[in-house]
């Protein structure tokens, strides 16, 4: 019998340390993952894709338990594009969540209209600006051929999801996909003259953006959603 036990307990133990090594093994491609697009998010914001080698891209490891080769790029995402369009579903996924929350409490009916929309659009803003790195990778690749090859049809999916939370505020004709990629191209715009220094974030300037962006709206929103 307590051989027996000892066995039992010896089982337990290396089946245990099996488990634990198969945790740690996924906990550490996840990391590398997460490493390898950190890194091209960093290397595109700060100078485009040029020079996003696949050997800049793994020549930081801030995570001292992980060394890094660019094998890893072709091992967990099959090219150096795919990892790239990795980091921008990333990215859209973060941005769509923060667009979600940004309206998750507001009632466009009940509220005061111009008031939701601007403290809607506040937090976003916020999001975008406190970001830039993120952002001024999200902005390049959005504007590359990547984006055409790789993402378009993803990204597409994403915001039908939201551009269905709202789709009852705006006019029965209303091409809402074209007139939400207008909104969102034009807040881009301004986040980017922001990051370059030509436009400063103050309380002047945040009513300002926010009234350039109701007025690409204002033409596609139904009555009631217009004014109060």
């Amino acid at each position: 019998m307590y051989n027996m036990a000892v066995w039992g307990i010896r089982s337990n133990i290396t089946q245990m340390h099996k488990y634990c090594k198969v945790l740690y093994t996924m906990n550490k491609e996840q990391r590398i993952r997460d490493i390898l697009i950190s890194n091209a998010v960093s290397l595109v914001a700060e100078g485009g894709f040029e020079i996003a080698t696949t050997k800049a891209i793994t020549y930081i490891s801030r995570d001292t338990d992980v060394k890094m080769n660019e094998v890893y790029i072709y091992r967990f995402f099959g090219s150096k594009e795919n990892l790239f369009a990795a980091a921008f579903h990333r990215l859209d996924r973060e941005f769509l969540f923060v667009l979600h929350s940004a309206f998750a409490h507001t009632d466009l009916v009940a509220d005061d209209t111009e008031d939701a929309f601007y403290t809607a659009f506040l937090e976003i803003w916020d999001h975008v600006i406190n970001n830039e790195a993120k952002f001024r990778y999200y902005i390049r690749y959005y504007y590359s051929a990547y984006f055409v090859k790789l993402s378009l049809q993803e990204h597409l999916r994403l915001f039908d999801d939201i551009i269905g939370d709202f789709s009852h505020v705006f006019v029965a004709d209303a091409d809402v996909r074209s007139v939400m990629h207008s909104v969102l191209t034009t807040l881009l715009d301004f986040a980017v003259r922001v990051y370059n220094g030509d436009l400063e974030d103050n309380d002047q300037n945040r009513p300002h953006v926010f009234r350039v962006l109701r007025c690409t709206l204002s033409g596609y929103l139904k009555e009631q959603y217009k004014t109060n």
